[in-house]
């Protein structure tokens, strides 16, 4: 298994988080990734699942209620299944409400008076709360109490028209979804400044995150808007109108909005791209006129004017070069450019990537062992902290494995359990095949 190192004869520091106490009602991904890294910082996150389990758990299946997906967003956790629709399910809600420090809700805004974890209750309950509440486009507007996917922001944000690829003239979706799980990092970052702020104040609060809030964030360089634009967007709103009607594919109208609005595309169209070579891909990245004279010190290519990028000049420059990168294999360009410190690195495909050394040296995956299904490999944290420790990641939980542990952490006694059990409130693992 993958560790941060440690000085020698040093024991393991605590994480920063050690101590705090998370209870998690959500499925998926953004949510449950934000329970991911706070665990992944010492908390100790209770992850409440509906009978049947985390959507997830069905995805891609390994052994009976546990699969692929689900193992790898929710590593490092603990986990209870919780009918929350059970008239009996109230003391349950609120003893975890009363016991944690952090709760992460997210549920339609509809559903969640129905369960009795709703904001306002949790609060009542535990005035030190901090509640995070997780909706799809955002706790205020018209669509406020709709649920939603990644890809729906993706379109929404107007993100996905400059990232998403194209199939049959039509875009598809971006993978992995990034407003999912860059949602997940954004909630960790307001729990963290809410727990700040609780402690200067002790009182807790609500904290509000959304999947099209991370998106038009995502999207910042790519997403605004300037009076000196006005002119040209006005012009190119007409004509994209018009592409439309005639039936014009997305590839196009990407190309038509880019050629239009998107500045230095003469550069992206050399110096910050991928390129075929002999033997795989490269991914160039250098935009200074210093490193733009790099490239072509090693490439031997000659200048180009920048300013015209979609003429057929400027479109047989590219092919010269994409011809170029072609003739010497990865390691060869690799070498040559990073000899003039030209940035540039490896297209890794994904299993490449859990083998590259520099993602190994750093921690950013790690191998786990499920008692379910073996071993497994998935993503570690994506930082550390020099006075604080990155506890080590243990396999995601099996179904209902911590139920009747969680509910004596609450303070129910065995019988009490066993009620609840009985009841089919809580489960305490799959039922009988």
């Amino acid at each position: 298994m993958s560790t941060a190192d440690e000085p020698a004869g040093r024991e393991p520091l605590p994480g920063i988080l050690d101590g705090i106490k998370v209870v998690e009602f959500a499925q998926n991904a953004a949510i449950p990734h934000c329970g991911r890294l706070l665990a992944g910082m010492g908390a100790d996150v209770v992850k409440v699942e509906p009978p049947g389990g985390d959507a997830m758990r069905s995805l891609a299946s390994l052994a009976p209620m546990e699969a692929k997906a689900y193992a790898l967003i929710n590593p490092g956790k603990r986990a209870m299944v919780l009918d929350l629709s059970h008239r009996d399910a109230a003391e349950v809600v609120d003893s975890l409400f009363r016991w944690a420090d952090v709760a992460l809700v997210a549920f339609k805004q509809g559903d969640l008076e129905r369960y009795g974890i709703d904001a306002d209750h949790a609060l009542e309950v535990n005035p030190r709360l901090v509640y995070l509440a997780h909706t799809a486009f955002g706790p205020e507007g018209a669509d406020s109490h709709l649920g939603g996917y990644d890809v729906l922001v993706q379109a929404r944000s107007g993100a996905g028209f400059i990232m998403n690829r194209a199939e049959q003239g039509v875009p598809t979706s971006t993978r992995p979804a990034v407003n999912d799980f860059g949602t997940g990092m954004i909630s960790a970052l307001g729990v963290v400044a809410a727990l700040r702020h609780r402690d200067q104040t002790g009182k807790g609060q609500r904290v509000d995150s959304s999947l099209l809030g991370t998106a038009m964030s995502l999207a910042t360089p790519m997403i605004g808007g300037f009076e000196s634009d006005e002119d040209v967007l006005a012009e190119l709103k007409q004509d994209v109108a018009a592409a439309r009607s005639a039936g014009m594919g997305f590839v196009d109208q990407r190309r038509m909005y880019e050629e239009r609005i998107i500045p230095g595309a003469g550069a992206f169209r050399i110096y910050f791209r991928t390129y075929m070579t002999a033997d795989g891909m490269i991914s160039v990245a250098g935009l200074s006129p210093a490193l733009r004279q790099k490239f072509h010190d090693v490439t031997g290519l000659p200048e180009v004017d920048l300013g015209a990028p979609h003429t057929d000049e400027f479109d047989e420059f590219v092919a010269e070069a994409e011809r170029l990168f072609r003739t010497r294999t990865t390691a060869e360009w690799l070498e040559a450019l990073r000899e003039v410190e030209f940035p540039c690195g490896p297209y890794n495909l994904p299993y490449e990537a859990l083998e590259d050394d520099q993602i190994r040296a750093n921690d950013y995956v790690v191998d786990l062992k499920h008692p379910a299904f073996g071993r497994y490999t998935t993503s570690g944290m994506p930082l550390r902290f020099s006075e604080a420790g990155n506890p080590v990641l243990g396999a995601s939980p099996q179904y209902g494995e911590h139920t009747r542990e969680m509910l004596a952490d609450l303070g129910l006694d065995a019988d009490s359990v066993d009620r609840l059990v009985a009841a089919s409130v809580v489960a305490d693992g799959p039922p009988p095949e």
